[in-house]
């Protein structure tokens, strides 16, 4: 028995895929030109274009450019770093010539006799005032 305006069921269970089988598109006719050829209007061009190879071009290049950032800017820190040390360098340079200059002025014959008379407050000896014990190999006269 047939009840009029009912679907014909597809799916017995009614879960699966709802309403069955989409439908087919219907076909439009290819429009011809006056001699019954098809023109180019209505030919149907479908060309799909695969866009895979166009990503990994453009996630290499994204690679690439971040490599080459990456790159550069450790190159730039190193060069930044290179020069700080060599200021360095030349700081330690010449705090050393200078400890050098005032080790050499310390030492210096006249700078101890200086210090010694005005820090020590020591005075020089008389030219008699210093004997000399004999030493065993070389007896006195």
């Amino acid at each position: 028995m047939a009840v009029i305006g009912a679907r014909p069921a597809t799916n017995p269970w009614g879960f699966l895929g709802g309403r069955g089988r989409p439908r087919p598109r219907p076909r439009s006719r290819a429009q011809t030109g006056h001699r019954g050829r098809r023109t180019a209007a209505g030919r149907r061009v479908v060309s799909r274009i695969d866009v895979r190879p166009l990503l990994v071009l453009i996630v290499v290049a994204a690679g690439l450019a971040l490599f080459y950032l990456s790159q550069s800017t450790h190159v730039a820190a190193t060069g930044y770093e290179i020069d700080t040390l060599e200021a360095t360098l030349a700081d330690e340079h010449a705090e050393q010539q200078q400890l050098m200059w005032a080790i050499g002025q310390a030492r210096s014959p006249d700078e101890i006799t200086q210090r010694a008379k005005s820090e020590l407050r020591l005075i020089p000896l008389e030219d008699g005032a210093v004997m000399f014990a004999p030493s065993a190999s070389h007896p006195a006269d």
